[in-house]
């Protein structure tokens, strides 16, 4: 999963931390009704978010309940349940699946291994339902993977592909709102595929693994041009966004939008700024 659609829980309000959470367990109670306990630890904040999104977006019928489960025993928990939420769960597990089996291919890890296998059974119903999406994601992961093989510095190729990706996720229907779902999704998805090559940067160097930005990082700009590139890249995103008539939970949404998506960008500089005043003293 990419981890960086995430919330800024001081942000919120009590009410809107509340209804956050019970959107979360809601995707956990979907992931566990349709692939058993296993892809309930598949659970993401990236489609919580797609979740609610969708939500606010189709406002369809939902079912709200309060129940202990094996994380919180002692506590229930209250959840909503909706039809949104359950196609989140079923994308939640394609991306992990297919996360699993990309972390085999680049570390040769055994654990990550075991992992996609175990995830196999959970993404063939996945495959089963939603085959068109499932084909589609499959083969912008195989070009880009093809893609880092050649040790390309397209960085440009790579992150459309992330995007068309993405954007192939986000576009639930294929009707009038599907463009600008779509459109949201794609400008996510080159942000992500730029944000995650920043982060992992030092080590993917260090370890001599393929990273796009390695021609990029010896401009004396490196810095600003990778702030001003993933402002453009989410630029696209927001703009889609804001043009979707989405009024429930909007404040959480605008939360992930404006603030969450950054918050791994905002902590690297701030252990940059952290290491650089360590090794003044």
């Amino acid at each position: 999963m990419f981890g960086y659609m995430s919330v800024c829980h001081p942000a919120l309000s009590p009410e809107e931390q509340t209804r956050y959470q019970a959107h979360y367990c809601g995707l956990c109670r979907a992931l566990g009704a349709h692939f058993g306990q296993l892809g309930r630890l598949t659970l993401s904040n990236d489609m919580t978010f797609l979740s609610i999104l969708l939500s606010s977006l189709y406002e369809p019928k939902e079912a709200s309940a309060a129940r202990r489960c094996l994380m919180h025993p002692l506590k229930k928990r209250r959840y909503l349940a909706s039809d949104p939420a359950v196609y989140a769960a079923h994308m939640n597990i394609l991306l992990s699946y297919y996360k699993l089996r990309d972390n085999q291919q680049d570390d040769r890890s055994m654990i990550h291994g075991a992992g996609a296998a175990a995830l196999k059974r959970a993404f063939c119903k996945v495959e089963e339902a939603y085959p068109g999406k499932c084909a589609r994601v499959a083969r912008c992961l195989q070009d880009i993977g093809t893609l880092e093989k050649q040790d390309s510095r397209d960085v440009d190729a790579l992150c459309n592909l992330s995007g068309e990706m993405v954007g192939e996720i986000f576009a639930w229907r294929d009707d009038a709102w599907a463009p600008l779902l779509r459109q949201m999704g794609e400008g996510l998805g080159r942000f992500i595929y730029f944000m995650d090559a920043y982060e992992d940067y030092p080590q993917d160097v260090k370890k001599g693994r393929f990273n796009p930005l390695k021609d990029l990082h010896q401009q004396p700009d490196y810095e600003d041009f990778c702030r001003q590139a993933m402002k453009m890249l989410v630029a696209e995103a927001v703009d889609a966004f804001e043009m979707l008539p989405l009024e429930k939970d909007l404040s959480i949404l605008r939360n992930v939008m404006y603030t969450g998506i950054w918050a791994r960008y905002a902590l690297i500089q701030k252990n940059n700024g952290n290491l650089k005043e360590q090794s003044n003293e």
